[in-house]
This record gives structure tokens, sequence and C-alpha cells, in this order.
């Protein structure tokens, strides 16, 4: 069954005059900053150094702390606790607050690590989910296309699941520019066009057989025998 394209966003109308709205500017500002928190250069720690203990490649601290920390919310921590809480939120705050980033610490720690400066260590099971995801590509059928008109003023297509109904639970609201390069490039207008294969699994339209000459000579005398009846009558 084809699919239905109202029931996707359309966004803008890519066939009126390319023009960026100050809401398109600030949206842009927006999703590069977010792309610039979200970037780490450093080179992560192995899982085996980390099991080794070897501390942070970026901030050189250590990411399992000597001392155990249970977070159970601060209206539950004692005074002891509390004291240690604060003052791990300041020294984050005054070596990371210009980032704005993520953050992140191991379970059972509470040294905090920054998402830009602090590249988290993965488990096997972390990187072999990730090699799963990656190594299974999505069946065409399954992958809607999308006709984007990027904040660089370019259009391109871009595919993403039959399911994210929106730009935003599609591209996250940005994507690379294949044209120019420019990453990320704000979607401005959008609108799906299609599946980018048909399902296998829509029913076959039945053949409709072709009649044989002595099935068509047989009819053509029933409609003569009705007509003569007409006639008569």
């Amino acid at each position: 069954m084809p699919v239905d394209t109202n029931a996707y966003e359309q966004l803008g109308d890519l066939d009126a005059p390319f023009e960026i709205s100050t809401k398109g500017e600030r949206r842009q500002r927006d999703h590069v900053q977010l792309r610039e928190s979200m970037r780490c250069d450093v080179t992560p720690l192995t899982f085996e150094q980390y099991e080794a203990g070897a501390p942070c490649p970026g901030c050189g601290r250590a990411y399992r702390d000597a001392e155990p920390f249970e977070f159970k919310g601060t209206m539950h921590l004692s005074d002891r606790e509390r004291e240690r809480y604060d003052a791990e939120e300041s020294r984050f705050k005054a070596e990371h607050g210009s980032c704005r980033s993520y953050r992140h610490r191991v379970t059972g720690s509470l040294t905090t690590h920054c998402g830009e400066c602090c590249p988290p260590p993965l488990s096997p099971s972390q990187l072999e989910r990730i090699r799963t995801i990656i190594g299974s590509p999505t069946p065409p059928h399954e992958l809607m296309i999308w006709r984007l008109r990027l904040y660089c003023g370019h259009t391109v297509e871009r595919r993403a699941h039959r399911s994210h109904k929106t730009v935003q639970s599609a591209f996250s609201g940005a994507v690379n520019c294949t044209e120019c390069g420019r990453d990320p490039s704000t979607v401005i207008d959008a609108r799906a066009i299609g599946l980018a294969a048909p399902s296998p699994y829509s029913p076959a339209v039945p053949a409709v057989p072709k009649p044989t000459r002595a099935a068509l000579e047989r009819r053509i005398e029933e409609l003569e025998t009705e007509v003569a009846r007409l006639r008569d009558r």
C-alpha cells in the first residue's frame, strides 16, 4: 500500500523564494552551538586503560573515585555527602562553566567530566552495540525520502526511517550539506516525497485474465439474444 506523505510534516514552502527568517538565524546558531558542545577532539582511553585506573586524558582527573559516592538525590544527602557534592559542583563550574556541553560521571563516583573536554570511556558491550547499529542498514522500503532546503540555500535529499513524521524527529532539525559542506546546516523548508523503495509486503494486484475468442463469441450471442427479447417486448 502506498505511503501517505500528507501524514508527514511539511516545513515551509520549497516552491517559494528562498529566505532566511530571524527564527532561522536563531535556530542555526543553536545548532552550531549544540554541535560544538558535543564535539570532543581528545582521544578516549581504551577500556583496558580505564579498567587499569588511568586518568581522564582531557582533564587529568580520575573516572573512578577512591572514595565511592552514591547519589540518591540532594535532599537525601548527609552533611558530609552534601559538602563533597557542593565542592565538586563548584569545581566543575569553575573549570567547564563556559563549555556548554553535557556532563558525565561513572556510576559510584562523584567526579564529573565535561562532554567537550573529557571523552567518556566505552565498554566492549557499548562498542558492540554501536557496531551493530552502524552495521545493520535499514531496508530501503523503510526509508522515507525528504527534500530539504537548508540554511546555506542548497536543496538536498536525505533519507530517514519512515516512522519519523517530523523534521526534528528525522534529522534533529539540521544536516550536513553535501553541496557546500556546511555542517550543521539548519533545515528551512522540507517535504516528504515518498519511500526509497516499494514495500515487498504490499499485496500484489491480481492479473486480469484475457478472455478467449470463444468466450467473447458466447458473450456476443447472449447480448444479441437479450436485445432481441427486449425488442419483442
